[in-house]
């Protein structure tokens, strides 16, 4: 996933499995990485995440990928002793050259990717396509399940070196999807989680497992096509419709206001409310009803966020977000501000006010939105090669600055008395809010 163009960023070395990344909580152990946190000088990975183009579901890319010829590539293995290697490097930037102590620019990382022995990757996707397909072993994404092998692979990560030394604190795991790693969180919960939210009610993660100063939110991957210079053109005169929502109308957890939108917004004349669909119809109609409208609603769901935020941005549709606990991707980077509207579930579904408060927003206010929308949609488009500024590349800024504050903690467990009060488990953040912009 490392920015190709971005020199200060990491670059990352292959698993024999070419790393195949978030094909379930199961297979996601094959994309472990740890962080050696010394210099290294820069290599251009492509990203191993799909193009738009290309699909996304499960078993097709599974067929395509165990059929396609690949001849993994041997690479040289990490250090064997990692804390001399990094001891070694710490005193020369501390104690030598004066001059080279602090570099102007950030150091690039040093990333390794775990080769998992192949019955957790290439054998057990091969299991799956030949004897789990019809079977009962199924999550509710159709990736396969064995909770044997789960508890292998679990075992097999936390028993080598790099784990040991800093009980995973500078190791990063893809856990894209709320499911993901359920059974097992408890033990891996110090190291760094790629997660596309953070929900702090406890619906979805106990206390002390996510939470910013640890973890990087990363976006969905939009479900509908870019609207690009040309189409924002032609579109702008044709947005006629206020205010457009395409989804599930009733959901569990945070999603019961969308029913409570449903009374206050239904039979206005210039607001569209509608039950979506999946597949090719339902991705047509999504599309075409946010590229017509000037606002786009982003309620809670099951989860605080969804893809269809992303789909409003790449739009050019002017997010409308009411999901009080939704932590955004990159915010360190980006300032949502100039992209989409906050709202808060209590105005919301005062009688009234959010159709005045859309109505009151200045056409100049809508203008400079929309033109940010186009910028900021390059920061949300996975792509292979990964670009500048794009998802990937923005991923790996937001690790290198919490690398610093690894280090704190790896030192710090090493001296502090286990049963002392001032361990820090993190559970006494502060609580997202959400305010009107």
């Amino acid at each position: 996933m490392a920015g190709k163009q971005f020199p200060s960023l990491a670059h990352a070395r292959r698993a024999s499995s070419r790393c195949l990344l978030a094909v379930g909580a199961l297979l996601v152990f094959s994309a472990v990485y740890f962080l050696l946190l010394s210099p290294s000088p820069p290599r251009p990975v492509a990203s191993p995440l799909s193009n738009p183009s290309t699909t996304t579901s499960f078993v097709a890319s599974l067929d395509r990928f165990l059929d396609s010829p690949h001849h993994p590539a041997a690479s040289s293995a990490a250090p064997g002793d990692l804390d001399a290697a990094i001891r070694s490097e710490e005193e020369a930037r501390l104690y030598g050259d004066p001059r080279g102590a602090w570099p102007a620019a950030p150091a690039p990382l040093r990333v390794y990717v775990y080769e998992m022995p192949r019955k957790f990757t290439y054998d057990l996707l091969r299991l799956f396509r030949d004897s789990y397909r019809d079977t009962a072993n199924l999550t509710s994404n159709g990736s396969p399940v064995h909770r044997l092998i789960e508890q292998e692979a679990l075992k097999w990560m936390t028993d080598q070196p790099a784990w040991q030394r800093s009980e995973g604190r500078d190791h990063v795991i893809p856990v894209h999807h709320p499911w993901s790693f359920k059974s097992v969180r408890r033990f891996v919960k110090k190291a760094m989680w790629l997660l596309p939210d953070m929900d702090s009610t406890g619906n979805w993660y106990k206390p002390g497992q996510v939470y910013l100063e640890k973890d990087v939110i990363l976006p969905y991957v939009p479900n509908v096509d870019l609207c690009d210079y040309k189409c924002v053109s032609e579109t702008q005169s044709k947005r006629s419709t206020l205010l457009f929502f395409r989804g599930r109308l009733k959901r569990n957890a945070g999603g019961k206001i969308r029913s409570k939108l449903v009374a206050e917004l239904q039979n206005i004349e210039d607001i569209i409310i509608e039950e979506g669909s999946a597949g090719a119809k339902g991705k047509v109609a999504a599309q075409t009803g946010m590229r017509k409208s000037l606002f786009c609603l982003n309620p809670a769901g099951d989860t605080p966020s969804s893809a269809r935020l992303f789909d409003a941005i790449v739009s050019g549709c002017i997010p409308v977000i009411i999901s009080d606990e939704l932590e955004l991707p990159f915010e360190g980077i980006l300032d949502y501000s100039k992209i989409a509207l906050f709202v808060s579930s209590t105005d919301a579904v005062q009688p009234g006010w959010l159709v005045k408060y859309l109505r009151g927003i200045d056409a100049k206010r809508v203008r400079e939105m929309q033109s940010n929308l186009l910028k900021y949609s390059k920061h949300f488009l996975y792509s292979s090669p990964a670009q500048p500024l794009g998802p990937e590349d923005l991923t790996w800024r937001m690790i290198a600055g919490k690398l610093v504050n690894i280090k704190l903690h790896i030192q710090r467990s090493r001296r502090v008395v286990r049963e002392s009060r001032s361990v820090c488990t993190c559970e006494c953040r502060v609580g997202n809010t959400t305010r009107m912009l």
